[in-house]
């Protein structure tokens, strides 16, 4: 009897799969007639489908809670104490800090819309409506970028490492940032996904030769010698995130193309038989 209903289990979700999930009481109907009572189905969806989201979600809120709570007190003081770790540490634990909020909040969304068919429905509205504004994409990288250049001219950058309440304002700038860009990486293909890392690379690199070529000092808050670190290590960033993710990305390009064109070949070749 068990294993006929691990069985019955994993057709339901076979289908589920296949039919790309759907409002709690849809999925409660379509186990029901696999060999599920009610109160089954209902526990093997709250066990199977919601569950492990609202697991996410909470793990994603938690760690970006306990890595804004670093930035903030001591350890995130000894960050600040030099111009390398300050933007390469410091800054990028901000920006994950607001991703994995925007993740952990979008999470939550998904997993308790299906509790209730109407936020199903409201959820799907919204959806269609994001997929359907492909500029979105442009709008949020854009302002992102604005945003996070913004803090990084030099006066405004110097005011908030000297000033608490330019800090402050910083800090929930880049919260948004990283926010921004977990939105706009939602409607990414994974290919692009890798694109938009190397052109982040290459940003970090322009930005690494700049401050070591430039012959004073950019942020006079900071001895001019930690400009030539921060400037070398954007550049060893820039060739470890080249290195990294361009074979990934010629392999996701060039690789399956020619397995399909192996697989078409094969395929037409089996097809070739005596007449």
């Amino acid at each position: 009897m068990a294993a006929l209903k691990r069985a019955i289990e994993d057709q339901a979700e076979k289908h589920l799969k296949r039919s790309k999930h759907g409002s709690a009481s849809d999925v409660v109907h379509r186990i029901i007639p696999l060999g599920l009572t009610l109160g089954e189905a209902r526990a093997w969806y709250v066990n199977r489908i919601l569950m492990p989201r609202l697991r996410w979600a909470m793990a994603s809120l938690i760690a970006a809670s306990a890595i804004l709570l670093l930035v903030l007190t001591e350890p995130g003081k000894l960050l600040e104490q030099s111009l390398t770790t300050r933007m390469v540490v410091h800054d990028s634990l901000l920006l994950v800090t607001g991703f994995l909020f925007a993740y952990g909040g979008s999470s939550l969304i998904e997993a308790t819309s299906r509790l209730s068919d109407w936020l199903w429905e409201a959820r799907n509205t919204l959806n269609r409506a994001r997929l359907d504004a492909r500029a979105l994409n442009v709008l949020t990288f854009g302002t992102a970028a604005i945003l996070i250049g913004y803090w990084y001219l030099p006066p405004q950058f110097n005011a908030a490492v000297a000033n608490a309440i330019s800090e402050t304002e910083m800090y929930l700038t880049l919260l948004l940032a990283g926010g921004l860009i977990f939105i706009g990486a939602c409607l990414l293909t994974r290919r692009l996904k890798l694109i938009g890392l190397v052109i982040v690379g290459k940003a970090l690199g322009l930005y690494g030769m700049l401050l070591l070529l430039t012959p004073w000092t950019v942020y006079q808050i900071y001895p001019g010698y930690d400009q030539v670190y921060a400037g070398a290590t954007l550049l060893f960033l820039m060739l470890i995130l080249d290195f990294t993710i361009m074979p990934v990305w010629l392999y996701s390009y060039f690789g399956k193309a020619s397995e399909s064109h192996a697989a078409n070949d094969y395929t037409a070749r089996g097809s070739i038989g005596p007449s």
